[in-house]
């Protein structure tokens, strides 16, 4: 099944391909690649995956997510981002600037939300806040939907969270791993906006839905 903005929607035993084809989510049959899952088709000339309406986040190199400090254990932070591994931030990799580690410990104490990226992956996981978009978060809410919805948060091309930032007046970050950040005035709104996207990901015509959704939350709480 095809929606009108191109995700393509699989059951366990689709056939995908009539030749072996590499990736996640799939199995090889008598030279077949076929679905493991009822999911969303991914293709290029080489792979094919299935991306899963419900599983548990996979971590890879180089996704930016959202998470929280939990503790302080030199030389790193540790930080929950609803992985089954550990997450680390090393003081080295928190800032391109020098800061002293008193001013980090006061800037990053437990609790604290980050946007952050997946540097390394070995036993544990390494985070770093040295690109551009990493930063604090401060203020504003949290949303969390099952990783395998992000790419429908996110939209072709990001049309569906520019619709929504656009509509809302507000701004969002949308970490792979599942939690969503929303600072403004409207945030609630688009909280119930995430959760809807959660629960209606696999139906066509998601995006004309959450616009109409939008519209009338916005009129009602004017």
């Amino acid at each position: 099944m095809e929606d009108e903005k191109g995700y393509i929607i699989v059951t366990p035993g689709t056939l995908l391909a009539t030749s072996p084809k590499t990736g996640n989510g799939t199995y090889i049959s008598e030279n077949k690649t076929y679905s493991k899952y009822l999911g969303i088709l991914k293709k290029s000339e080489s792979h094919i995956n299935v991306l899963p309406f419900k599983y548990s986040y996979r971590p890879m190199v180089g996704d930016r997510i959202i998470g929280r400090v939990k503790d302080f254990n030199y030389p790193f932070f540790i930080v929950n981002m609803t992985s089954p591994a550990p997450s680390f931030l090393y003081l080295s990799d928190v800032s391109s600037r020098f800061m002293e580690q008193e001013e980090l410990l006061q800037q990053y104490k437990p609790g604290t939300w980050i946007y952050a990226e997946i540097a390394e992956i070995s036993d544990r996981i390494k985070l770093s806040m040295k690109i551009n978009e990493a930063k604090k978060l401060e203020g504003g809410r949290m949303a969390s939907v099952s990783p395998s919805k992000v790419p429908r948060i996110i939209g072709k091309s990001a049309s569906m969270i520019k619709m929504i930032q656009e509509k809302t007046k507000t701004h969002i970050l949308v970490g792979q791993n599942g939690v969503v950040w929303i600072k403004g005035d409207n945030a609630g709104i688009v909280v119930k906006a995430i959760e809807k996207i959660g629960r209606e990901a696999h139906i066509s015509g998601l995006t004309d839905r959450i616009s109409k959704y939008l519209d009338g939350e916005l009129k009602n709480g004017k």
